[in-house]
């Protein structure tokens, strides 16, 4: 198996056993050969303890999800209005253990429409996810700027749901870490809202980065503070996101 790090033996014997489960779908849906890498079944197995049985249920949803949805279908047109203001975006630098970095700025938005808003962030998850792969590190990291956050701009509970409902269960182990830079206390709602769903493991994975000396200490922990904007404790100057610059990163696949 082409995997981007070493198993113990059992482990790789359980993946093996869980890709050979998906061979009767693979060859009904060949169209899941490019999700189903080998290293699909190390996340799935670990998302459920290393529990065949539990992995492959998660999976099979997953794939259904898939061939109903066909996120990996959805193109630039489709989402560009979403995305014209830079309130989520791939950053074309990675983090210091080289996984892609998804920037989300609240402050952004741009639209109302709940449906839009999850597709366009699906988009955002599959491009960050393919970059993980194609590097073999299988993870992103989320750096959420809160500054500007607001009732106005702040995403409506329903919605945060819908979003980490589709991320444990469709994109179990793609989330190597999220920073939290300035969370006002208006965020503190969302999060009690949220935050009794959320995985415990997932949980761990999310740092809240407070105003203070502290905080370019933190940042510089997981991130190259030169390809880290001003606005967020960095030496970059000017803006990470410009809409022409990533329309074209974004249309070449």
């Amino acid at each position: 198996m082409d995997l981007f790090e070493c198993l113990e033996e059992h482990q790789l014997t359980l993946a093996q056993q869980l890709k050979a489960l998906m061979v009767p779908v693979i060859e009904k849906q060949p169209q899941l050969q490019l999700f189903l890498n080998d290293w699909a079944y190390v996340r799935y197995l670990r998302a459920r303890s290393w529990d065949l049985h539990k992995a492959h249920k998660m999976l099979t949803a997953t794939l259904q999800w898939r061939l109903e949805a066909k996120p990996e279908q959805i193109q630039w047109h489709q989402v560009e209005r979403e995305a014209a203001t830079g309130k989520t975006f791939v950053s074309p630098y990675r983090d210091k253990d080289g996984r892609p970095v998804v920037v989300m700025r609240p402050r952004n938005q741009n639209t109302h429409n709940e449906q839009e808003q999850v597709q366009f962030l699906i988009y955002c998850l599959e491009n960050a996810s393919r970059v993980a792969d194609e590097h073999r590190v299988g993870k992103m990291t989320w750096l959420i700027d809160f500054v500007g956050y607001s009732m106005r701009n702040a995403p409506a509970v329903r919605t945060s749901l819908s979003v980490l409902h589709t991320l444990q269960n469709h994109y179990p182990e793609r989330l190597g870490g999220a920073v939290c830079y300035h969370a006002p206390t208006l965020f503190s709602m969302t999060w009690k809202a949220v935050s009794p769903f959320i995985d415990p493991i997932t949980k761990k994975k999310i740092t809240f980065v407070e105003k203070g000396s502290q905080e370019a200490t933190v940042m510089s922990e997981r991130f190259d503070l030169h390809h880290v904007e001003a606005c967020m404790g960095g030496y970059y100057s000017g803006d990470l996101f410009k809409l022409d610059e990533y329309r074209r990163r974004m249309q070449v696949k």
